[in-house]
């Protein structure tokens, strides 16, 4: 185990490198550590401090943005008398030209009028010779600047290491391990590494680590040189910010054009449509350009959320931080970032724009005390009390595969007595995720006729599984069979598949290597796998290596009602897994259910157990109400085991 710091920082773009900057200075020990700084977004910017010429809206994000503009000029002052690295700061203002009459809709009045002014046609071009013939006026930004992105990156890296932060480079981090509420340790490509406290700024590659609704949106952007001749007096001053580009003069002759918005994934290189897009909207904006050379041409993956706002603050881990999701504005809200960041982990005092930005907007949107248990009106409580219950989410969600369900009970469909008894009972489980056997549904198995259309898909989540297939080859046939059933249901977008390979008739015990390998296959293309296994750790360990978004290991034979007879094997899988772990068969009581969630369980998947009750939907309910039990009672941690007795009266003050 490598002891790292009192704060562990993952990623070493600039939101990284500028909260270890300011938590250094504030007398912090801190390690960043970064798989490849060359891939941070930091390095495809343009560097642009644009609050106004991008037209935020008044809203948070508007203050969050000016507030960070306005820290500006001091924070790299700072950063530059630590290093002695000029960054390239140029509070040259912004200059946005538009092609339609002020009439247009394209003519947008800014939100914060009281330094931008508007120019019309000839008064624009006098103050910027050159513009394209079509530009009939603009908007002129005084306040909003400029800085060298790559000059800063460099500044900032040097900054850390002279204040000493320990920099550690190809480092890939390959799980976040947690228990309790809390990041244990983090498995790396070196090892493990622990610290205090931990802080996620990984930017378009978040969602790697944690299900984070953060998407990389690539651009692409170019730079040409003014000629030779031309250097003496610039001929484009400030920042030009057109209509879907913008160009960014640097002191030394280059000139940025930046930047395609393209959501395609992990799609690298530059394309000749993405230069030639660039370059067309360059040219009609600044003409003479058309002339100078291209010296160099890139792309980058911006982080980018739902909503297109950051993430920022507490995270479902006590001792995690998130920054991350800045999309566009990365550079610009850099300086902000470490601020009110470095207030949160070192004073624990959270500035109240924070809530705004925080991760659990995009899952609970229908509470408005997302933090708050729920407590019966009858009950009272102290602030003690208050302050233990807030930790308790109201919903304790459960999230696979980046998909978050309130519900940690998976149902079956299998062995009702009618469709209309399996409908009843799965509501008043109230489980989100029921499988199907996809053999039986295609083959119209008995019992299993028009199940596939009986239940509600827009409401629960499909898991198709592959019971019945007994090699590994049968099992990849039948799961894209199954994707293509959900698909068909309306649920196009489902890849989950419940991995069963089962050549033993008699006993049902899965196949170890066949599951493997069907595994392997199935993550390959594209599946979220959840197999079916033996408590194995080793086996489980191997499995979640390969990529399958949960492990499910039986409690005891299928159908058998035994229970949990394995606890001591599932404990160690609990223990090792980093991706939710699923108890699946055996489980005959709402007592026995509770207890699997008592070990640690994430979830359970129960069928025979409420299918084959004689009154199933109560038999649904109860479970459901066991499984929540079960896991407010792991959160809540048990007493300590003793072997005497203690009184749970004092013994002080009695009546004698």
């Amino acid at each position: 185990m490598n002891a790292a710091s009192d704060i562990l920082i993952i990623g070493g773009g600039v939101i990284g490198l500028a909260i270890a900057v300011e938590l250094k200075l504030r007398d912090f020990s801190v390690t960043v550590i970064s798989r490849d700084y060359q891939q941070a977004s930091t390095l495809a910017a343009a560097g642009m401090l644009a609050p106004q010429a991008e037209a935020i809206p008044a809203s948070p994000m508007l203050e969050l943005c000016l507030s960070s503009r306005s820290l500006y000029s001091e924070w790299i002052s700072k950063i530059e008398q630590l290093t002695g690295v000029a960054t390239g700061y140029w509070p040259c203002g912004i200059l946005a030209p538009v092609y339609l009459n002020p009439e247009s809709t394209e003519l947008r009045q800014p939100e914060q009028t009281s330094t931008a002014l508007w120019l019309d046609k000839d008064t624009i071009h006098l103050y910027q010779a050159g513009l394209g013939s079509d530009v009939v006026g603009g908007w002129w930004y005084p306040e909003d600047a400029q800085v060298d992105n790559r000059a800063l990156a460099k500044a900032l890296r040097l900054a850390a290491q002279e204040l000493g932060v320990n920099l550690r480079e190809s480092v890939e981090v390959e799980a976040i391990e947690q228990q309790n509420r809390l990041v244990s340790r983090l498995r790396t490509s070196i090892g493990e590494l622990q610290a205090d406290h931990y802080v996620l700024a990984t930017g378009a590659w978040s969602n790697q680590l944690l299900p984070l609704p953060v998407r990389p949106i690539k651009g692409q952007m170019l730079l040409v040189q003014v000629p030779e001749g031309n250097r003496q007096s610039l001929p484009l001053q400030r920042v030009l910010f057109g209509s879907e580009t913008y160009l960014v003069p640097r002191r030394d002759g280059r000139i940025l054009i930046g930047a395609t918005s393209e959501d395609v994934g992990w799609h690298p290189h530059n394309t000749p449509a993405g230069m030639h897009t660039l370059l067309g909207r360059a040219m009609r904006l600044y003409p003479q350009l058309q002339d100078w050379s291209i010296q160099e041409c890139w792309w980058g993956f911006r982080p980018t959320t739902p909503d297109e706002l950051p993430i920022l603050g507490i995270s479902p881990c006590e001792n995690l931080t998130l920054a991350t999701g800045h999309y566009r504005n990365g550079i610009l809200l850099a300086p902000v970032t470490a601020k009110l960041l470095a207030d949160l982990i070192a004073q624990q005092k959270s500035d109240p724009l924070l809530r705004h930005f925080r991760y659990d907007r995009f899952y609970n949107k229908t509470s408005s005390a997302k933090d708050s248990f729920m407590l019966s009106p009858a009950l009272s409580s102290t602030p003690t009390q208050t302050c233990l219950l807030k930790e308790l989410p109201q919903i304790d969600q459960i999230t696979i595969a980046g998909r978050t369900f309130n519900s940690r009970l998976m149902t079956g469909t299998g062995k009702y007595s009618s469709i209309e008894m399996m409908q009843q009972s799965i509501a008043a489980s109230g489980s989100q995720i029921v499988t199907v056997a996809v053999r039986r549904v295609q083959t119209k198995a008995p019992g299993h006729e028009g199940l596939a259309e009986a239940l509600d898909w827009t409401k629960l989540w499909m898991l198709p599984n592959t019971a019945g297939c007994t090699t590994a080859e049968e099992a990849v046939r039948v799961a894209r069979l199954g994707r293509e059933m959900a698909k068909l249901l309306g649920q196009e977008d489902n890849n989950f598949v419940k991995l069963e390979v089962i050549p033993d008739a008699k006993y049902l015990l899965p196949d170890p290597i066949g599951t493997l390998q069907a595994a392997e296959q199935l993550v390959k293309e594209g599946f979220a796998v959840l197999p079916y296994i033996n408590a194995d750790p080793l086996l489980a360990k191997r499995l979640e290596e390969v990529g399958c978004v949960t492990v499910m290991p039986l409690g005891s034979p299928i159908g058998s009602g035994q229970g949990i007879k394995n606890a001591a094997n599932i404990q160690i899988i609990i223990e090792e897994a980093t991706v939710p772990v699923v108890v699946d068969a055996g489980i005959g009581t709402p007592s026995e259910a509770a207890y699997a969630m008592e070990l640690g369980a994430d979830a359970l998947l129960i069928n025979s157990a409420i299918a084959l009750a004689q009154n199933p939907v109560a038999m649904g309910k109860a479970m459901g109400m066991a499984a929540e039990a079960g896991r407010l009672a792991y959160r809540a941690g048990r007493i300590p085991l003793k072997a005497y007795a203690s009184a749970s009266s004092p013994l002080t003050g009695t009546v004698n």
